[in-house]
């Protein structure tokens, strides 16, 4: 497995976020401004792209937030997700980061406590679909 950084938003990021969140989950608006200033990761099988996130600085100083964290439905249940947030995590700290923060589906909270991350907040939705902030301290 190899995970690619970029400073804008890759073919193959765009490609999986469509087919997870659009084309499975039904979201609308899945492209934000927040595409043009985030550090893209891209986790690779080969050639295959099976992965991605994205994260940029927010908020307070040392703070940032990791989102759009999807997997293909072909390559779930193989620990990429985790890797791609660990990996967000290692590149956040390099450049002095202590906290990052997600914007996570409700229904993703299991996987996201065994990465260590506690809930923060009220719950709310977006677009269709309920959220919950979620925090840790790196």
């Amino acid at each position: 497995m190899e995970i690619r950084a970029y400073t804008s938003l890759p073919e193959a990021a765009k490609e999986i976020r469509i087919a997870v969140f659009c084309d499975e989950q039904g979201f609308v608006e899945e492209f934000d401004e927040a595409d043009d200033i985030a550090v893209h990761l891209v986790a690779f099988e080969g050639d295959t792209a099976v992965g991605t996130c994205r994260y940029l600085q927010s908020g307070p100083e040392g703070c940032y937030l990791i989102g759009r964290i999807a997997v293909s439905r072909t390559h779930r249940g193989r620990g990429i997700g985790g890797l791609l947030v660990r990996r967000a995590e290692a590149e956040i700290a390099a450049m002095g980061g202590i906290r990052t923060h997600i914007g996570a589906q409700v229904r993703a909270m299991p996987f996201y406590k065994s990465l260590g991350y506690t809930p923060v907040g009220e719950r709310y939705m977006d677009e269709h679909v309920e959220h919950q902030g979620i925090e840790e301290e790196i």
